[in-house]
């Protein structure tokens, strides 16, 4: 075992569903604690108030009622508010009390996801990029982004086994949001964010290597 890190660092874990992102935060916090360093492991939508509802929402479990009296899906730009009312409580009750006390805080998803998902537009619903990046605002950059690079081809395969569906999971949607979420680690590299860019097909182990390798080489840092 060797000495906890002096800097833990944030890190949020991206990537299309099917893409590892879990099994990563999982695997990584495993590593870490093998070596000695306290690990916090969190998610979003988060397991608060409001990240409970959101799940309800994806998986249809909740939906709305419109004048007709049809069942429909809750629009992006109600999810882009909720998910970022969510990201806040996240960092307050979870990830910054984490670091405070010394632990790496790995949260899997963060802001980019929302970008992603609630900010591409579609022509029968359309929500401005710029208005999910506001949202965003108040959320504190992570230390490091790993983004877990799958294909909507490998997603699909992956997804499959799983037998349901939220409201993303679409060939069509998964390869939209694969070239979205290329833009959206480019945007916040233009901004200075770390990211660590791995390609989601690799053996796990070795993501989790490379991973570790790179919370390390910053924690120890500075």
């Amino acid at each position: 075992m060797t000495q906890p890190l002096q800097n833990p660092p944030f890190v949020a874990i991206e990537g299309l569903d099917g893409a590892g992102t879990t099994t990563q935060a999982r695997r990584v916090s495993d590593a870490l604690v093998d070596r000695g360093q306290p690990v916090s492991t969190s998610c979003e939508p988060s397991n608060g108030p409001v990240g409970m509802l959101i799940r309800q929402m994806l998986s249809k479990r909740i939906t709305v009622v419109d004048a007709d009296g049809e069942h429909r899906e809750i629009g992006r730009d109600t999810l882009a508010l909720l998910f970022a009312a969510d990201r806040l409580d996240h960092l307050q009750a979870e990830v910054e009390p984490a670091l405070n006390r010394g632990q790496v805080a790995i949260t899997d998803r963060y802001y980019h996801s929302s970008l992603v998902y609630q900010g591409t537009a579609h022509a029968d619903d359309v929500v401005v990029d710029s208005w999910v990046e506001m949202l965003n605002e108040r959320a504190r950059a992570p230390d490091l982004t790993v983004f877990l690079e799958a294909t909507a081809e490998l997603s699909l395969q992956r997804l499959q086994p799983r037998g349901s569906r939220d409201i993303y999971e679409s060939k069509q949607r998964l390869e939209l949001f694969d070239q979205r979420y290329r833009d959206v680690m480019d945007l916040v590299e233009s901004r200075g964010e770390r990211v660590l860019r791995l390609d989601a097909a690799r053996p796990a182990e070795e993501l989790t290597e490379a991973i570790v390798e790179e919370i390390w080489e910053i924690g120890t840092s500075g």
